[in-house]
């Protein structure tokens, strides 16, 4: 191969590289948009299935039967919706922590007294399967059905009790994942924390109940 062989295959393949780069970021760039509503639309049936809707039209329920609103705070606004699906108030309070190896999220909404849960749903990035990914089984999400946040007028959130039937009796627990305890309390971590922000609106809205 001579010098000028050499020269023509270094530059055809800078070129190409580039051309490839170039492909790749104008295909992000489209796809960017597409991406986000889906992401939205997720959310939104998210949403609607922390209370109870299973919904095969996520776009016309979520307009039909959720109101976003904004609670006020000292560092900004925070999101909460409220629903009137099956004619009964809610409140969804979109939640945010930790796992064990990424973000968890997820709603917990809860009746007119604002301790009374009646539904949840969690996701994560990158917990185990079978284990901490578990957080969004109905077998784990159920148990949260009925629990209550306050006791005594006092936020205590929703301890994760580790070995089976172990919350049995509890009106403010439920029973950890086997094999995913640390995902678990992560769960717990961040309900109490989240709602800890949420606090002053909660209690002033109680109090006018």
């Amino acid at each position: 191969m001579n010098k000028n062989s050499s020269t023509y295959i270094i530059i055809y393949s800078v070129v190409m590289v580039v051309v490839v780069a170039a492909v790749l970021a104008i295909a992000a760039m489209t796809l960017q948009p597409i991406q986000n509503e889906n992401i939205a639309v997720e959310k939104k049936g998210d949403v609607l299935a922390s209370v109870g809707l299973k919904s095969d039209n996520i776009e016309a329920d979520y307009a039909k039967y959720i109101k976003e609103v904004s609670v006020p705070t000292a560092d900004g606004e925070l999101p909460l919706f409220e629903s009137n699906a099956n004619g009964k108030k809610l409140y969804i309070v979109p939640v945010n922590g930790s796992g064990l190896w990424g973000p968890i999220w997820g709603y917990v909404a809860v009746e007119g007294d604002w301790s009374t849960i009646s539904g949840v749903v969690f996701a994560h990035k990158g917990e185990t399967p079978g284990l901490g990914a578990e957080i969004v089984a109905p077998s784990f999400t159920d148990q949260f059905i009925g629990k209550r946040l306050f006791e005594g007028g006092k936020l205590v959130g929703i301890s994760v009790l580790k070995g089976a039937g172990a919350s049995r009796g509890n009106d403010h627990a439920v029973d950890a994942i086997s094999g995913g305890t640390i995902t678990s309390r992560a769960v717990e971590t961040m309900i109490s924390t989240t709602l800890a922000q949420y606090l002053p609106y909660i209690e002033k809205q109680r109090n006018n109940e």
